[in-house]
């Protein structure tokens, strides 16, 4: 009979990380301090919303002037595109969609167990690119700059393991915060939000927006958990 044990057990590794990060992340938010152990998470997931529409921008023809990152989390992305409603409204859509996106893409990634240095440290090098390109305010770029050179070290000096073990935690905070921080904009009816322009420019309501980015977000999650964890391998 042929040995699948080698076979097998970098998959049980591979969940075992996976789930574990599962598990912390969601014991750690339901503690007092939960909020504060979490926050550098929380602005990393920003980095990612805001070099979302960065991107899309970009991406459409358009320029971006900045990207900020602020204390409290929250961060704005200045550009200047092509003034027409699809683009604007795929510019305001890739922030939240864009996360999520980029959840999913962490949570396959997670997979590749022999490429979790090389990922990790393909990551630090895009965050110091944004920093040379599009992060303009001070706050911000110590958060990119500490994020980006803690990934290239570990991509090149960590232990295998190490870097299997953040790429995992990484790619659980993206996809649950993607999700999590969706909830606000139920509350936000004036002022400044993704789904308030979007409501401004196709005049459906911004709760419309938020419902269904929530809902793609969520979907997108639960199939790539689908296809990469519980679907048999080939």
């Amino acid at each position: 009979m042929p040995d699948t044990t080698a076979a097998t057990r970098p998959e049980s590794r591979r969940d075992l990380f996976l789930w574990g990060a599962v598990a912390l992340s969601l014991a750690v938010a339901l503690t007092p301090w939960g909020r504060l152990a979490l926050y550098p998470f929380t602005l990393f997931t920003t980095w990612v919303h805001e070099c979302g529409h960065a991107l899309m921008a970009t991406l459409l023809g358009g320029d971006v002037a900045s990207v900020t990152i602020e204390p409290d989390t929250s961060g704005l992305t200045r550009s200047m595109t092509p003034d027409t409603l699809v683009v604007r409204g795929l510019v305001s859509t890739s922030g939240y969609l864009g996360a999520s996106v980029f959840g999913c893409v962490l949570l396959v990634a997670t997979r590749l167990e022999r490429l979790a240095r090389l990922i990790i440290w393909t990551l630090g090098v895009l965050m110091l690119l944004s920093l040379v390109f599009w992060v303009r305010n001070l706050f911000g770029a110590g958060v990119v700059l500490t994020w980006g050179a803690a990934l290239i070290w570990l991509g090149r000096r960590g232990h295998g393991a190490v870097a299997q073990w953040v790429l995992s935690l990484l790619a659980v905070q993206v996809a649950l915060n993607a999700l999590y921080d969706i909830r606000i904009l139920f509350s936000v009816s004036d002022g400044h939000s993704d789904a308030l322009s979007m409501e401004k420019l196709f005049l459906l309501p911004y709760w419309f927006w938020a419902g269904g980015w929530m809902l793609a977000s969520a979907v997108m999650v639960a199939a790539t958990l689908w296809l990469t964890r519980t679907r048999p391998p080939r």
